[in-house]
């Protein structure tokens, strides 16, 4: 039965690695199986089967209910319901909804279910469980592309997003009705949220609260998730299985000792079985607090399976009841495997259960928690480094002092505050003090979290490396005395001892990285690193640097950077320096302008510099000329490695063209250009493009982006020049890998050699 389990469950994941959808008919021809159930041999085999089948039903109905590409950034009425908690960063709201109607121009009704939405200034309240109706446009649920980092694709997928899009200004923008009863749990959620705001002040101490009582981690942004993965205590700042199983065991002993208070009572129904039942009921309304995320759906179902057949009279095996919890998690949500909470909230329990159950020992207490933490450390490592790329080196002493403290002090804590709300007395006083508690245990997790060497980073490593190393893994966690346990740290240390591949002497590897509207690339020699310009950053708080330069420099084994070029001060090019200072050492930074930019010199045409047989040379600005507009000055330079050229020339514009091309009109000549302002109308004129004449232009630009970036005509230009386009926001990442005795250029796209069935 346990393999069964098992095997459907790899089923359903294996499914998620196919880049191309199988036709629908497959899940038909697959019914038949089932007369050979009989087999006890042939189960594992249907089970397996039977997962793929499962999950090309769930992608193909997901997938049809897509927004057709016609409909794109056109005028549509919308009727939907909030169904997300709204995330408000300034005056921009977002939220998610559910489709009620959707119409274009012309009353044509589109099949759509589920839309995230942004909302620029709504100038009124939004709550969850209100029905609109809105004019929206709306795009396909199309991320970026990269070697490392975030894959918004996938988790949009993930979630049932079918497009994404913004609310239009229109005067018709209504709500149609409030319907509170309909998510009451939710708009309880929000309300509790809003109360919260109001009686906790500091802000990080608010966001922990809110993360702890109704699993709201809207007020996390990149720098306090860095802190927990860095500290290994992400499970503990949201409701998670943790949390869940710390009510039901409070519920679970204060429930028997009041019952035991009952001779009557207790004759009727033993204390245990009464006991459970409360435990149950606490955990189903603090999961629903929670939103029915997916670790507190686990914990529910883990604990349904083991209190139910206590209150039943049954015995269950704790391994069946976490394998039955996995399996209706995937039977519900087919979707659940793509997400790296599902094998971490899973494998903990795992590794506990593998740690305890049936083992001999006399180590109790402290001890004994002190090896379960060990091993829950040493087994999510390989599951962190696969999906992440980095573990936590002090997760162990931080979770011994943490975990008690959020158990025993801070989780009953927010739970006893709650019913508080409706006092406002009482829980000014009461959340004054938890604040102070909250804030100073975020502070000393700051503080774990820049000790040196607290966390360890994994350059990428093939497939054989894994298998090998999880192998590794589980016979280290082995109890002591069973044969070959030793062999797990000789599996283990090829993955740590890995280097990543470098390019040889006299060859160059240039990637482009997909960062929506912005730019981001680097150029790669035998023993140095040059960074050009770092990606965008927003208002809230998000930067391409966190999500993909600094994640592709981790994957590549890289510690510093020998030089950081930025080409202007634009956030859609400097946006990520901060970020990127603050992850990676750099040695030298040149800008086009330094004034705007902190530690940075300025870029001079004629500076450059030889490494392992690559040339760089800055072409512009030189120093006695003066521009109207600021990209003009942005810091060309130019790449060569034997005959082979790459010429990265920033947001200049005609008069920044112009200037190039009275100095350098006859060495412009470049196999590979990076379009000028991603390709905007007031770059890359005709001189330019004659001057320039490439195979290849790379453009670096937003999918469907407000400017209209790269704009015809421009591409037209460059077309009729003899080039071969690429753009970002359709190719996902570009990179070349030029050494000099290259007779052809041929770019790898990241999109085409990593999509997946789901890829727009």
């Amino acid at each position: 039965m346990n393999l069964v389990l098992i095997s459907f469950v790899v089923g359903v994941t294996l499914f998620h690695q196919l880049q191309v959808l199988p036709a629908s008919w497959w899940a038909v021809a697959l019914i038949p199986l089932s007369f050979f159930w009989r087999e006890r041999r042939l189960r594992p085999l249907i089970a397996l089967l039977l997962g793929g089948g499962w999950s090309l039903l769930n992608a193909t109905h997901q997938l049809q209910h897509r927004l057709p590409a016609d409909f794109e950034g056109a005028d549509l009425l919308l009727e939907a319901v909030i169904t997300s908690l709204p995330k408000r960063q300034g005056r921009l709201t977002s939220f998610q909804v559910e489709v009620n109607q959707l119409q274009d121009s012309q009353g044509n009704p589109l099949a759509l279910s589920r839309l995230q939405l942004s909302w620029y200034g709504p100038g009124e309240t939004l709550r969850v469980g209100d029905a609109w109706r809105l004019k929206v446009r709306l795009k396909r649920p199309r991320g970026t592309h990269n070697p490392a980092g975030a894959d918004q694709e996938r988790w949009m997928y993930s979630q049932g997003i079918q497009a994404k899009g913004y609310v239009r200004k229109w005067h018709g923008n209504k709500i149609l009705e409030s319907r509170a009863w309909h998510a009451w749990v939710d708009r309880l959620r929000q309300v509790i949220a809003w109360q919260l705001d109001h009686v906790v002040h500091q802000t990080s101490a608010v966001s922990l609260i809110k993360a702890l009582a109704i699993g709201d981690k809207r007020g996390f942004g990149t720098a306090e998730w860095r802190v927990f993965n860095v500290t290994g205590t992400n499970h503990l700042v949201a409701i998670s299985g943790l949390h869940i199983g710390i009510v039901a065991g409070w519920l679970l002993f204060v429930s028997q000792w009041f019952w035991r208070r009952s001779e009557r009572l207790t004759l009727r129904v033993p204390a245990l079985k009464a006991g459970s039942v409360m435990a149950l009921l606490g955990a189903l309304i603090y999961a629903a607090l929670a939103g029915f995320s997916l670790p507190t759906q686990r914990a529910l179902l883990m604990l349904l399976t083991t209190l139910g057949s206590l209150i039943l009279g049954q015995r269950i095996q704790p391994g069946r009841s976490l394998l039955l919890a996995m399996f209706l998690v995937v039977l519900w949500d087919p979707l659940a495997t793509l997400s790296a909470g599902f094998w971490l909230s899973f494998g903990a329990v795992a590794v506990i259960l593998f740690c305890v159950d049936g083992r001999i020992s006399s180590w109790t207490g402290w001890r004994q928690m002190l090896r379960i933490q060990w091993f829950v450390t040493l087994g999510l490592v390989p599951v962190l480094l696969l999906f992440f790329g980095q573990a936590s080196l002090i997760s162990l002493l931080v979770n011994l002092i943490m975990v008690p403290w959020f158990t025993l002090i801070l989780v009953p804590m927010v739970l006893f505050g709650l019913p508080l709300l409706t006092l406002p007395l009482a829980s000014g006083w009461w959340f004054s003090l938890l604040g102070w508690l909250t804030l100073h245990t975020y502070q000393l997790l700051v503080w774990f979290s820049t000790l040196p060497y607290a966390v360890f980073t994994l350059p990428d490593a093939a497939l054989w490396f894994w298998i090998v190393a999880i192998l590794g893994f589980l016979l280290f966690i082995f109890p002591a005395g069973i044969p070959g346990r030793g062999l797990g740290i000789w599996l283990i240390a090829p993955l740590f001892l890995l280097k990543p591949a470098r390019p040889a002497h006299a060859e160059l590897w240039f990637t482009l990285f997909d960062v929506g509207q912005g730019l981001a690339c680097v150029i790669e020699t035998k023993d140095h690193l040059m960074v050009y310009d770092t990606g965008p950053a927003y208002s809230s708080g998000f930067n391409t640097a966190d999500s993909v330069l600094i994640p592709y420099l981790r994957s590549r084994g890289y510690t510093s950077i020998d030089r950081l070029v930025l080409s202007n001060g634009d956030s859609d090019h400097a946006g990520g320096y901060s970020a990127l200072k603050q992850a990676v050492m750099v040695d030298d930074i040149l800008a086009g302008e330094p004034e705007r930019l902190q530690q940075a010199r300025a870029c001079q045409a004629g500076e450059g510099w030889h490494w392992n047989g690559v040339s760089f040379a800055i072409l512009h600005p030189s120093g006695h000329e003066r521009f109207n507009h600021a990209n003009d000055r942005s810091c060309v330079v130019q790449v060569a490695v034997g005959e082979w050229r790459i010429l990265l020339p920033g947001d200049i514009e005609s008069r920044g063209e112009g200037s190039l091309l009275a100095r350098y009109v006859k060495d412009l000549r470049s196999d590979i250009v990076v379009a000028p302002h991603h390709g905007s109308a007031t770059s890359s004129t005709l001189p330019f493009v004659n001057a320039v004449d490439p195979d290849w232009v790379l453009v670096s630009s937003g999918y469907r982006n407000s400017y209209g970036f790269p704009k015809h005509e421009v591409v037209q230009r460059w077309q009729r020049q003899g080039a071969v386009l690429l753009n970002t926001a359709e190719t996902g990442a570009i990179q070349f890998r030029i050494n000099r005795g290259e007779t052809d250029l041929a770019p790898r796209l990241y999109r085409e050699l990593n999509s997946r069935y789901w890829s727009d």
